[in-house]
């Protein structure tokens, strides 16, 4: 493999606290280097340069939730995912244990982007729109779920449950139970989905522990983790305290404005940013990762705090802290994107649209070191059909 050299970015790399321009040197697939813009020039003439002054460079995104299995009515290829300098595709629990064997043959091994998985506690997963996964407790399988994890443990790194209104019917209480049962057994963190009228979301939070994650956490349908007067509910408090962590998943129906601003004002951020990509938000109003990065600039985080959110904060959710980073040593991966000033409509999941003034535009994104221009890449989405009607 040739080596490359990013020259003249910004480098914001989180996971060294450093923030200053930086030329990139890969070689092998692996950092070879960070020098600095003054730095002699390297005596190879075979070397690859790609002069990105003006761009800003970072390790690979991690986008913590979205869906990539696509014998799922809700999967798609996870590709997309490099589109946006994604380099670490996770997915939210479209397989339980029948079918994650065939989701890793399938997509997991062979796909371009490193792809995870949280395990549903379901043992089809979220399978079809036509019925919600926990409708049968049947299919709650605690065991099989812990057995799936151990038996997948490079790729699989936690349990799902989705509790929204579309999913369980009245036993929300016991089949979560039985997800915290699965997860505290193999040792890894229990994803917990929510949103949606007679949303159980508050009373979810006091049953989680150190390390779950809440994902849809500034939704706005259903309970929110604030109340009608914009204030932060004593359980999400309690749950923060306790060391759950906060995702956003934003889909096609768990981003709201107005969470989102009442949240932040009460200095409540999240740990992770991710976009819940599936069949249904990749055309809009999720979109991919970089729209992702653009909605919370527009909501005042500054550039570093949004690039955390993007690497090292959901890789820190599932024990990928060393392999989120552009020291020497580590893999190459990388995303380079620009920051164009210009207005950009963003709207939430709610149909409320806001005009932002800053667009993040992917340039590069390398994956152990081979570089990959984000404008070719294409997936084909299944057809529509009549079931999807009942999103």
């Amino acid at each position: 493999m040739s080596s490359l050299l990013l020259r003249g970015g910004r480098v914001i790399d989180p996971s060294q606290g450093l923030d200053a321009r930086r030329d990139v040197l890969v070689r092998d697939g692996r950092i070879a280097e960070l020098r600095a813009p003054d730095a002699p020039p390297l005596p190879d003439p075979e070397l690859d340069v790609r002069d990105v002054t003006g761009a800003v460079v970072t390790p690979g995104l991690v986008d913590l939730h979205g869906h990539w299995y696509e014998g799922s009515a809700y999967g798609i290829d996870p590709a997309v995912s490099l589109r946006s300098g994604v380099t670490t595709a996770v997915d939210a629990g479209t397989a339980g244990f029948v079918n994650f064997a065939s989701f890793r043959r399938q997509t997991i091994d062979p796909a371009p982007p490193r792809v995870l998985a949280f395990v549903n506690i379901a043992a089809l997963g979220v399978a079809t729109t036509l019925t919600g996964e926990l409708d049968t407790p049947a299919h709650i399988r605690p065991i099989e779920t812990a057995e799936t994890i151990r038996a997948h443990a490079d790729v699989a790194v936690g349990v799902k449950i989705r509790l929204s209104a579309a999913a369980v019917t009245g036993g929300a209480p016991a089949a979560l139970e039985l997800a915290l049962r699965a997860a505290r057994d193999v040792g890894k963190p229990l994803m917990v989905d929510v949103g949606g009228p007679g949303d159980f979301m508050p009373q979810a939070l006091d049953h989680m522990g150190a390390g779950d994650i809440l994902t849809h956490c500034f939704t706005g349908g259903g309970a929110t983790i604030v109340d009608e007067d914009g204030r932060m509910r004593r359980e999400a408090l309690d749950a923060r305290s306790r060391g759950v962590r906060f995702d956003i998943g934003h889909g096609a129906g768990s981003f709201s404005w107005r969470t989102a601003r009442a949240a932040l004002a009460n200095g409540f951020l999240p740990d992770s940013i991710s976009t819940d990509l599936h069949w249904f938000s990749i055309n809009g109003p999720a979109y991919d990762q970089a729209t992702m990065m653009a909605k919370f600039l527009h909501l005042g985080l500054d550039l570093a705090d949004v690039v955390r959110l993007v690497t090292t904060g959901p890789a820190a959710l599932i024990g990928l802290a060393d392999l989120v980073t552009l020291q020497p040593g580590a893999v190459a991966d990388i995303a380079v994107f620009r920051i164009t000033e210009a207005e950009t409509p963003l709207r939430d999941a709610f149909k409320s649209e806001e005009i932002g003034t800053r667009r993040v535009d992917p340039v590069l994104t390398l994956v152990g070191g081979r570089a990959i221009d984000p404008g070719s890449v294409t997936i084909t989405l299944r057809p529509a059909v009549e079931a999807d009607r009942r999103i």
